[in-house]
Formats: C-alpha cells, sequence, structure tokens
C-alpha cells in the first residue's frame, strides 16, 4: 500500500485530544536585551529555552521577546561571544552581557536530548548565521565540504553529496528537520538532494555512527539541514530577502523568508529560485582528450516554496508544514558523445540560455511534495516531560530526460514518523525513550532502471539516557530495528545460450533483517573550559535495496552493478547467489579534546572504525560484452517509443563498462580531526584545520574514492559596519587508490569574502561579494565518479544583497 495523507489522521487526532485535556502550565513573556562588554547591542544572539525545541534570535537591538515556563532555564550565545545561562525565577525582565571570544554554544536537534554541540560524547560540527550563509552553495555536499571530515561526492555543481571520514550513499543519512529527506540522492551520485541551504537556519553534521534515532542507515553519520518550516516557536514579524548574482556560471538566485506570530498562531513562509548556465572551469583535457574551459550539461534552473502554521499555547505545540520543489539540471558526463559534438561546443554557450536543453543533453526533472506534522505536549502526566511526535509525507519523481523523451524515470513515495517521550529524571537518570516508522514505495521505469521496485518497511523501538557525576557526563543508547523489504520483477537466470525466452520470468523477492545498535559516551569537564569525549558504539545496517537487487547498468558510475542477490561465475552467467547476506557491523571508537573558551580554542577528534562485513562494489574482471545475452533481454523491457539508433548507440557506449559485483568483506577506517581558532583581538580571528581518513579492506586492499588529507586556514576581520575573510584550502595529492582508479593530484583553493552593514529606513541591508577560486586552479576531486570528465568550477565573482525587515 501506498504511504497516505490518512495516515496522518489518527496521529493529529490523538494530539488534539490531548492538548484538550492537558492542564494549564505557567509560561510568562520574557522580554529582553542582550549586549557586549561595551554595551553594545548584538544582533542575532540567540535565546534558547533549554530543554525545549524553542528559541528566537535577538533583532538589531539586540532586544528579544520569549514565551517561557516560569522557572525555565534560558541559554543565550552569540557567534565570537561566551555564553550564559539564566534561571528566569518570575523574572521577565533580562538584561544579558555576553563577553567576548570563545566557541558559541548550539542546540543541536537532532541530538534526541537537547545536546549543545559542545556537550555530546560523539563529533559534532553546525554551520549557521553568517558562516552558513557565507558558504551557501546550490549543492548540500559543496555547502558542507570546507567542515573537518566532511568532503564531498561532486557530480559537478549540480548534485553533490557529503561524504563523511570516507562513508557516504547509504551509510550518510540525509535529513530534513530530523526526518528522511526521501529522495533517491542515496541510490546514485548524479541523483541531487532535495534540500537546499538557501534558506536554512542551520546545518548539523553528526559524524561517526549515529543509528541510534536515525537508523542503520545513519551508520557513517547524519547530515540534519533544520529550518523553520514548521514553526516551533512564536517569533515577531520578520522578513529576509536575498538576491545573488554569480559570474562563474551566469548564476541568479532569490530567496525569501518570512516568520510571524500572533497570539497563539506562528507561521512560515519560504521560497528561492536559482538558475545557471553551464559551470566555466580552468582549461582541461578530458579522459577521451577533448580541451575544454567550461562543464558541459551543468546548469541548473531550480526552486521551492514551504510554507507552515503552529498552534502554540503553554500545553505544546501542533503545527502542520507543505512544501514543493521543482527542479531540472543537466547530468555532466551523462550525456552521449555525439560525432557533431564539438563542433556544438565551440558555440552553445553564447546561443543556449538552457530553457531548452540540447537534444544531445541528458538532463533530470525532479518534482518534490512534502507534508509534514508535527506535536508536542508538555508534562502530560507525571513522569513525563515533553511528548513529541513528527511526520512526514512525500512524493517524489525523478525523470531523466534525453532525445527529448523520458529514458528513465525515479519514483519514491515515503512516509516517515517518529514518536517520543522525554521523561523526568529518574535515579539520576534523564533520556528520551520512542519509536521510528519507515515505509517507502520506491520505483524505477526505463532504460537505466537498474533497481527493481522495491517496498520497504522499517520499524524501530529506541532509547537514550544521560546522566551527570561530579565532572563527567554519561551518555548511552540503544535500538532496535526491523526492515522488510519486497521487490519485484527480478530475474536472477541470464545464460549466453540462447533459451526459449518462456524460461525467463519475473520474481517477487522478500528479506528482512533485524540490526541492533548499541553506544556508550563520557564527556569530562576536567576543567573549565575543557572537555575530553570518549564514544563507543557498535551499530548494525541492513544492506540497502539497491546492494541487494540492482542489476543493470548505472550510467552514472559508468559501471554494470550487480547487487548481493546475485552470483556471477567467470562466463558472465548471472544467477541466484545461495550465500545468506550478513548486516554490516561497525565498531567505532571516538576521542574528542575541545578547549572552547578563551581567546584560544580547539577541537580534536581521533575516531576508528572496525567494519565487519563491508559492503562494497569489486570489480569482477568482466564486461558488459560478457553480458551481450544479457543485454539484449534487457532491452526486451525498454519503452517501445525508443528507436533502434538507440539501442545501438546505447551497445555501443556502454558495452566496455565493467561490471561490479557488491561484496562483503571486513574493512577499517580510522583518522583524525583537528581545528583550531585564535581571536587575535575583538576583531580579528585566525583558523586552521585539517582532517584525514585511511580507509582499507582487511586484505589489505585500499577502498576506492577516498578523500585526501585537507588542509586548511583562514582569516577573518569584522568591523561595526563591515567584515571581510580570506580562506585557504589544500587538498594534498591520493595516491593510495583502489585497484580500479587512478591516483588525483593535490590543488588549493582560495576565497574572498566581503561584506558591508548598513540601514535605509527600515530596512537592515547587508551588501557582499565574494570571489571563489581566485587563483582560477584546476581541480579534480578524488572521490567523485567522474573526476577526469568534471573539474571543479573556475574563478567566480559572486555579487549579492539581503534585507531584513
Amino acid at each position: 500500500m501506498r504511504p497516505s495523507l490518512f495516515q496522518f489522521t489518527p496521529v493529529a487526532m490523538l494530539v488534539a485530544s490531548a492538548f484538550s485535556a492537558q492542564a494549564v502550565a505557567q509560561n510568562i513573556t520574557v522580554n529582553g536585551l542582550v549586549l557586549d562588554h561595551n554595551g553594545k547591542a548584538i544582533e542575532q544572539a540567540r535565546v534558547h529555552v533549554h530543554g525545549r525545541q524553542q528559541y528566537v534570535y535577538a533583532d538589531k537591538n539586540g532586544r528579544f521577546i520569549i514565551q517561557a515556563p516560569a522557572d525555565a532555564e534560558l541559554h543565550i550565545s552569540a557567534k565570537g561571544y561566551g555564553d550564559q545561562f539564566v534561571t528566569l525565577s518570575d523574572n521577565n525582565e533580562l538584561k544579558v552581557q555576553l563577553q567576548s571570544g570563545g566557541v558559541e554554544r548550539i542546540v543541536v536537534s537532532a541530538s534526541g536530548l537537547h545536546q549543545y554541540d559542545l556537550e555530546m560524547a560523539n563529533p559534532v560540527s553546525v554551520l549557521s548565521g553568517e558562516e552558513l550563509s557565507r558558504k551557501t552553495a546550490p549543492t548540500i555536499g559543496e555547502t558542507l565540504k570546507s567542515m573537518p571530515g566532511v568532503h564531498s561526492n561532486y557530480y559537478g555543481p549540480v548534485a553533490s553529496s557529503p561524504i563523511l571520514r570516507g562513508l557516504d550513499g547509504p551509510r550518510v543519512r540525509i535529513l530534513s528537520n530530523g526526518l528522511d529527506s526521501a529522495d533517491v540522492s542515496r541510490i546514485g551520485p548524479d541523483h541531487a538532494i532535495s534540500a537546499d541551504a538557501i534558506t536554512t537556519e542551520q546545518i548539523e553534521v553528526l559524524r561517526g555512527p549515529s543509528t541510534l534515532l536515525y537508523g542503520s542507515g545513519a551508520v557513517g553519520g547524519v547530515v540534519n539541514v533544520v529550518d523553520n518550516r514548521l514553526p516551533r516557536q512564536l517569533r515577531p514579524a520578520s522578513t529576509q530577502i536575498e538576491t545573488r548574482y554569480s559570474s562563474g556560471a551566469d548564476e541568479k538566485t532569490a530567496a525569501m523568508t518570512h516568520d510571524g506570530g500572533q497570539d497563539q498562531i506562528a507561521w512560515h513562509l519560504d521560497g528561492f529560485k536559482r538558475k545557471t548556465d553551464n559551470y566555466d572551469v580552468p582549461d582541461f583535457t578530458n579522459d577521451e582528450g577533448e580541451s575544454s574551459n567550461q562543464l558541459a550539461n551543468s546548469w541548473l534552473n531550480n526552486s521551492a516554496v514551504n510554507g507552515g502554521l503552529s498552534w502554540i499555547t503553554d500545553k505544546g505545540l501542533i503545527g502542520f508544514s507543505i512544501g514543493h520543489i521543482d527542479s531540472e539540471y543537466g547530468i555532466p558526463g551523462h550525456h552521449h558523445h555525439h560525432e557533431e559534438q564539438d563542433e556544438h561546443d565551440e558555440h552553445d554557450h553564447d546561443e543556449d540560455n538552457h530553457d531548452q536543453p540540447t537534444e544531445e543533453a541528458v538532463f533530470a526533472k525532479v518534482k518534490q511534495d512534502r507534508y509534514g506534522l508535527a506535536g508536542e505536549l508538555y508534562k502530560p502526566f507525571n513522569g513525563i516531560e515533553t511528548l513529541s511526535f513528527s511526520g512526514a509525507l512525500t512524493r517524489y519523481q525523478h525523470h531523466e530526460i534525453e532525445d527529448g523523451a523520458i529514458g528513465t524515470t525515479f519514483k519514491n513515495d515515503s512516509f516517515e514518523s517518529r514518536f517520543t517521550a522525554e521523561h523526568e529524571t529518574i535515579a539520576g537518570w534523564h533520556g528520551v525513550f520512542g519509536y521510528h516508522l519507515q515505509q517507502s514505495d520506491y520505483q524505477a521505469l526505463g532504460e537505466e532502471a537498474f533497481t527493481p521496485d522495491t517496498k520497504t518497511d522499517s520499524q524501530a523501538l529506541f532509547v537514550l539516557e544521560e546522566r551527570s557525576f561530579g565532572d563527567f557526563t554519561a551518555q548511552i543508547g540503544a535500538r532496535i530495528e526491523h526492515v522488510d523489504y519486497k521487490a519485484t520483477g527480478i530475474e536472477f537466470e541470464h545464460h549466453h545460450e540462447e533459451e526459449d525466452t518462456d524460461e525467463h520470468h519475473a520474481e517477487d523477492v522478500k528479506h528482512d533483517f533485524t540490526a541492533s545498535s548499541l553506544s556508550a559516551g563520557l564527556v569530562w569537564n576536567f576543567q573549565p573550559g575543557y572537555n575530553a569525549a570518549l564514544s563507543i558504539s557498535r551499530s548494525e545496517r541492513a544492506p540497502s535495496a539497491a546492494e541487494l537487487y540492482s542489476n543493470g547498468t548505472h550510467i552514472a558510475t559508468r559501471t554494470y552493478e550487480l547487487g548481493l542477490a546475485y552470483s556471477l561465475d567467470q562466463d558472465g552467467e548471472i544467477s541466484e547467489s545461495d550465500i545468506k547476506f550478513k548486516k554490516e557491523v561497525a565498531n567505532n571508537i571516538d576521542l574528542t579534546l575541545r578547549k572552547y573558551e578563551g581567546d584560544f580554542t580547539f577541537t580534536y577528534n581521533l575516531f576508528y572504525n572496525k567494519v565487519n562485513n563491508y559492503l562494497y562494489m569489486r570489480d569482477s574482471g568482466l564486461t558488459m560484452a560478457d553480458l551481450h545475452s544479457h543485454a539484449e533481454e534487457d532491452h526486451d523491457h525498454d519503452h517501445d517509443d525508443h528507436d533502434a539508433h538507440d539501442e545501438e548507440h546505447d551497445h555501443a557506449e556502454d558495452g566496455e563498462f565493467s561490471i561490479f559485483h557488491y561484496q562483503q568483506q571486513d574493512a577499517t577506517l580510522y583518522g583524525a580531526e583537528f581545528a583550531v581558532a585564535y581571536q587575535l583581538s575583538a576583531e580579528q580571528q585566525l583558523e586552521f584545520f585539517i582532517d584525514s581518513v585511511r580507509a582499507k579492506l582487511d586484505n589489505g586492499s585500499d577502498l576506492p574514492r577516498i578523500p585526501p588529507v585537507k588542509v586548511g586556514t583562514g582569516y577573518s576581520y569584522s568591523a561595526e559596519d563591515w567584515s571581510a575573510n580570506i580562506d585557504w584550502t589544500h587538498y594534498m595529492k591520493q595516491n593510495r587508490v583502489a585497484a580500479s582508479e587512478s591516483a588525483t593530484g593535490s590543488y588549493q583553493i582560495l576565497d574572498l569574502g566581503f561584506s558591508y552593514y548598513f540601514n535605509v529606513n527600515d530596512l537592515d541591508l547587508t551588501a557582499f561579494a565574494k570571489v571563489n577560486n581566485l587563483t582560477d586552479e584546476l581541480g579534480f576531486v578524488h572521490s567523485s565518479f567522474i573526476k577526469e570528465d568534471a573539474p571543479l568550477p573556475g574563478r567566480s565573482f559572486t555579487l549579492g544583497v539581503k534585507a531584513r525587515f
């Protein structure tokens, strides 16, 4: 059964009835003022109600208004200042002064226990505020790639997913406000993540296993994109409008965000529109010997609109949101080469505005509708502090269009919900327990449908607990999850010998897995402003549907992918595997040392991840030419409107693709991340970071596409009316490569930025300019599947204006 809106109905009735039965809590309205040590207002200081998802930002005069329980503890923080905790005690007029220096504590909504980033046993990084605005790119992967421990798989600027400590794909969960993005970006690198950074408030990156709340798909980490789409606090009416232009791809972007509240109703509206041409790159020669200074078929035409409405009372809140994404983008390295292509490339940049893609181009057309519902009840009965629910129903459709016709269609209808109960302190332990449900109906139709239609049903129970022992804080958790797969239309037998086609028939296949995960962490505040953290976890991951059932040409990875459910002999014959599938088990240790107060701060992470039954694609030594009979049978299932020329052309291009067969073998990943910041003065700050990861199978061979060592430094200057920054990042040579890949040379990227702040009447304006890749450096991303054909963008100038009112 397809996920349906009717699944929300009993939840909404339950939350509404609970509202009517709840006794009124004592909330007060708090008016406050946030100043620095010189008595100047701190704009955008964040005021958070500790233990809840309520927060507001101070206005340009440093003032804020927030609803909170009379005995609540408020946390006031701002970038570049030491934070403060203030207990209200019926005091509804506050004046808070923050001292400069130190690291801002940020509540990590994906932590599950309202934890601050500096108090978690697991390493976490948060990108927010002006830093997020400065680093925002058209894709999440490119936005985050400068963080320690984070890289990008870079399928051109149009589709780029984050890699966490060498892991990506089904091992990294991409979330939107704590729930799965529900796109198909985990299946292929040419599929863009539906979430966008331009209208978000913060992006959280949890490195290392985060499976307790988010399931076995988070064995490598979590990226949580947080916005106010479903309002959880009453905010004064405010609007932000941003426009920007970038020269490197003639990019034009406009975005708007509006929040407001009156009485007990809060609302939110946001949207954006982005359009680019093909990206300019430094002169390079691709793997076919062709020279170019432009990344062919790398244009974008994206738009989205989101809105939400919430009823917020002393008892809790209930809210609903709706979002729509409409996106078209070219797919670099995914087009077919025609003899006349070179002639076309000489003049298409000037004549083609990409409103109508060329016939040769392959491009994606994506639509997504997402409906969200969330509710919270505060102190519904004795022993429970908060009952909460969040759910999302998503309809996703992705067409890949070639020669003006739809070649392949991917669909994913999904429903996800999470119920949690946060209990009061029992024997010193405070925590949450809950239930997590995920259902998806995935379909792939067309010539590149290398994965079968699959219905997935996942249910899980989880618990997270925390207790303080003097200077120590212990954090423990557990999760048990059951996953069911139902795949249709699978053909196991493919032989060279001519056989009666009646002997080939599609089968429906079912598999199920039960995965359990455990974690324990200890944070030691051994000295004021310092802490050390140790985290140990054992996380099980069920193989994904693609890893089990893939059987076909995957143009994006330039391989023929064969899943675990199949066996392949040296004659190129495919049959059903008789090997029992095993769960992937990650045994991870993280050691963290932090200094977060004063002018000199740092974070140092060491990690070691021993993975039993690691799933990877092994080069079988065969090519598609060895599966000629198989390929002919596959074409019998193509759309009838593809003519003979298309089939012959596909054979010519794809016939030499190597066959990669999913296998399981033990692997080890280990590495380090280090970040340091030094406040030279009240206006100047210097930063430095380095990260590295080593990943190999236990038989001694290296895993493919593992990012190289990354080193970076930055300098920023902040005056009253302006700020400037310079960032330099060096990617070292990667020569620790798998048998089927080549080494990648080193490169470095230099970026500059400048912002000017001013007011016109009631408008708070920021004009900004930046230069990306100032030296026009030619760089190839080792973790990219199409690295030889898709260098990083060249020098690009960006101008923009933000207005707040």
